[in-house]
């Protein structure tokens, strides 16, 4: 439900089951209903059962409630004028009855699956004639042509399906208008008619470490509809995944979900999103208006569960939910502010559900900064400032190696930091902080930014860490070598290409990133191939592809499956471009048939819908994308950046995201969250001059013959700009219209190649800034030009 844009805002939205708009000249149904209202509800009649929601995002001080108005004659907002009532119809509303829906099961816009299709009841006002007849029509959205047609008295019960061509499957829409009127009325239904659904639980439980307890569900088909799965397993941070039912004819993608609890951070009087991961709070917020709601199943709340402040696995505070009555019964919302002075001497605390007999992390309470400085100290290093007053972890990078391991040490209590003789000597440092004890897991490269980070710039170099190629490109970071090259030295270039902002700034030579572009861009298709030595995210060798080059290099054929193969493992993005040639056969198209390849070049597409996900098949396919808003920077990006950035912070946190396949929205999400978070550095960039013509030069191109991919390119447009300093908007729109170019160029469009080297200055540190958006824009293109190349060639 996204706010209306009317000038003048009525204190009291009204909206039926489905969230459809009642119109306001209209009485209001006797039946469940949703209101969007500024002050309390009044009401007239019975007592009606009001159960508050979630508010949408932007409707600060007003109140989402789900009113039942069964026994109600009148129903009022407090905001609104003394007399302004609204009335309750006596009469039937026009609405479902009977049937049944699977509630694990939802399709478009989330509405219900029903595998037993409803009845649907006409309207009747009160005191109506039963010879004014209505009239329903049964279509398909967006067809005008009507499957069925049906007539009836007021208030009468009809069977809209009983002409409608078999399978019911999919969306459907019925239109009620009285006969001999214009004026019509909209239901929607997605059926699935013979599908079952059986849960392994009927609700998912919060984990005790994160997440949610593991579930499946269990599809069966009575009919000739069928299921993409049988079996639907989530993992703890799965609450939803996507399946496809289908007839032998028509494919609709619906969506799996079994009910589960979540929690949701309260700031300031503003209620956050709804998140499964535990929370990441920052103890300044504490003392305002803060609050933490825990969503359970109903049963659960009949042992009152606490919630725990835990300090080293000593609990220093309980606290009880509130008792509020207008809520849903399970859940249960807990003042935080009464923790602020406990918290304020503790680095991090930990808040547990106590529930059930378990313990559950539901939130984190972080404070200070763990350390101020780094300084050198005899054999080791010294942190000065401490404040974290238990265990302490502390993870060394060397800025002239940046492709070693880096080096896991304990901080003893003096903040203290001891140092092997090799690492006494390998010039500046980059110290990472952690509270707790080290972890199994691989770290990856540090944020500069984040405030558990250090850096030793004033630290002598004399030796590298190992010998051979790494020594010789120690030397040249330190300025005291030439750039080795050779095949040895491409996938030290790929880490100093990924990594060169962030080296330039801790004191390694400041052409080093250039150079490394330039030698990767010479070596071609090599290049590529050695990226699986490099061990660097999708994201940083993207920064690389777009600022060398690589990204619009042309590959005619898959000359080494097995070589591609091994890249796929290891640096999937470089694989997908090396891969291209082969794309055209995941489109579906009669020209490519997939029975033609050689094992080897089908087992390359096997990786290819693991790596992008589902997204990609329907593209190639020449489908419309099914996540082409996630990404963009439009209005609701333009309110984030009002938000103070802790409050920003804590919107995306509990976004739920989990990022998958590349072109996945939680992916594309994550991404442009990486990139509004560097909306500062780019802004410069983006008021240029130059970075406007650069747009202008895209989509003059895309529009001379490219429209389906001009259509994607607009998709990214963030409309007109409030003013200059909003200029960082239209970052995401460069990034994917500088990908689209790149991946003309690279099937070989010589037009396309000549603006692709005249944008890459402007494309090179948008990538550097936001190399995970980068990314996805060069799959996404790369996908958008294979389906564009499929379809014209028939």
């Amino acid at each position: 439900m996204s706010r209306p844009s009317w000038t003048r805002t009525p204190p009291c939205w009204t909206f039926d089951a489905d969230g459809h708009r009642i119109p306001p000249d209209e009485p209001l149904p006797a039946a469940e209903i949703f209101l969007l209202h500024a002050g309390t509800l009044q009401t007239e009649g019975t007592d009606p059962g009001v159960v508050e929601l979630p508010t949408p995002y932007g409707w600060n001080g007003w109140t989402l409630s789900r009113v039942s108005l069964t026994g109600v004659t009148r129903i009022r907002a407090s905001a609104a004028a003394p007399g302004s009532w609204l009335d309750v119809a006596a009469g039937r509303p026009l609405g479902w009855e009977g049937g049944a829906t699977l509630p694990w099961l939802m399709g478009d816009d989330g509405a219900p699956v029903w595998h037993r299709p409803p009845a649907l009841r006409l309207p009747r006002r009160a005191g109506e004639q039963d010879g004014r007849l209505w009239q329903a029509e049964v279509r398909r959205p967006g067809h005008e042509a009507p499957l069925a047609r049906h007539t009836g008295a007021p208030g009468a019960l009809l069977d809209p399906w009983q002409d409608v061509p078999r399978p019911l499957l999919g969306p459907y829409e019925i239109l009620v208008h009285r006969v001999g009127f214009r004026r019509r009325r909209r239901l929607a239904a997605f059926l699935a008619e013979g599908i079952t659904a059986e849960p392994s639980a009927e609700w998912r439980l919060l984990a005790p470490h994160g997440g949610l307890a593991p579930a499946r569900l269990t599809l069966g088909a009575d009919g000739p509809i069928t299921a993409s799965a049988h079996v639907v397993a989530f993992s703890p941070y799965e609450i939803a995944k996507t399946l496809v039912l289908g007839d032998g004819v028509r494919r609709f993608a619906v969506e799996a979900r079994i009910p589960h609890s979540e929690v949701r951070l309260e700031l300031g009087g503003s209620p956050q999103t709804w998140s499964v991961r535990p929370l990441d709070i920052d103890a300044t917020d504490l003392a305002g208006e803060s609050a933490l709601t825990v969503r359970l199943p109903e049963q659960a709340v009949a042992v009152t569960p606490l919630l725990a402040l835990v300090v080293e696995g000593t609990t220093l505070h309980t606290l009880r939910p509130e008792r509020r009555t207008r809520t849903r019964r399970g859940d249960l919302r807990y003042s935080l502010a009464a923790l602020a002075d406990t918290v304020r001497d503790c680095v991090k605390a930990e808040v547990r559900l106590l529930v059930a007999g378990e313990s559950v992390h539901v939130a984190t309470v972080r404070t200070q900064p763990i350390a101020e400085d780094v300084v050198p100290d005899g054999g080791g290093l010294l942190l000065r400032g401490l404040r974290h007053p238990g265990e302490l972890t502390a993870r060394l990078y060397a800025v002239f190696a940046p492709w070693e391991q880096p080096l896991t040490a304990t901080v003893d209590q003096s903040g203290r930091i001891p140092l092997p003789s090799a690492w006494r000597s390998l010039g500046p440092l980059i110290v990472h902080l952690k509270a707790g004890a080290p972890t199994p897991s691989a770290p990856g490269w540090p944020r500069l930014r984040d405030r558990d980070t250090l850096v030793l710039r004033r630290s002598p170099w004399t030796s590298a860490v190992d010998h051979g190629t790494g020594a010789r490109m120690s030397e040249y970071l330190a300025g005291r070598g030439a750039l080795p090259r050779g095949t040895d030295a491409i996938p030290y270039q790929w880490i100093v290409a990924a990594r060169g902002r962030d080296l330039q700034a801790c004191g390694a030579r400041q052409t080093a990133p250039a150079e490394c572009r330039s030698v990767l861009a010479d070596a071609g298709p090599t290049a590529l191939t050695a990226a699986a030595d490099s061990a660097l995210r999708s994201g940083e060798l993207a920064s690389v592809l777009a600022g060398s080059g690589l990204a619009s290099l042309r590959i005619r054929e898959v000359a080494d499956p097995a070589a591609v193969r091994h890249v796929w493992r290891q640096a999937p993005l470089c694989a997908l471009l090396l891969t291209a040639p082969l794309l055209p056969y995941l489109s579906g198209g009669l020209a490519y048939d997939v029975g033609e390849l050689y094992p080897e070049e089908a087992e390359l597409l096997d990786e290819v819908g693991q790596f992008l996900g589902d997204a990609a098949t329907a593209l190639l396919a020449g489908h419309v994308d099914p996540s082409g808003v996630v990404g963009r920077f439009d209005a609701q990006t333009r309110a984030l950046d009002q938000l103070p950035e802790l409050q920003q912070q804590a919107v995306w946190r509990s976004a739920r995201v989990v990022p998958r396949g590349l072109l996945d929205p939680d992916t594309r999400a994550d991404a442009a969250w990486q990139a509004f978070r560097a909306r500062k550095d780019l802004q410069y960039r983006a008021a240029r001059e130059e970075f406007r013509d650069g747009l202008d030069a895209v989509a003059i191109f895309l529009d001379d013959g490219h429209p389906d991919l001009a259509q994607a390119f607009r998709g990214r447009d963030p409309g007109q700009l409030h003013g200059p300093g909003e200029a960082w908007l239209r970052i995401p729109q460069l990034s994917l219209g500088c990908a689209l170019i790149a991946r003309l160029a690279a099937a070989g469009d010589a037009r396309a190649a000549g603006l692709e080297r005249g944008l890459r200055h402007l494309w090179t540190p948008v990538a550097s800034h936001a190399p995970d958006l980068t990314a996805v824009d060069i799959a996404l293109a790369e996908c958008l030009v294979t389906a564009e190349a499929v379809h014209g060639t028939g």
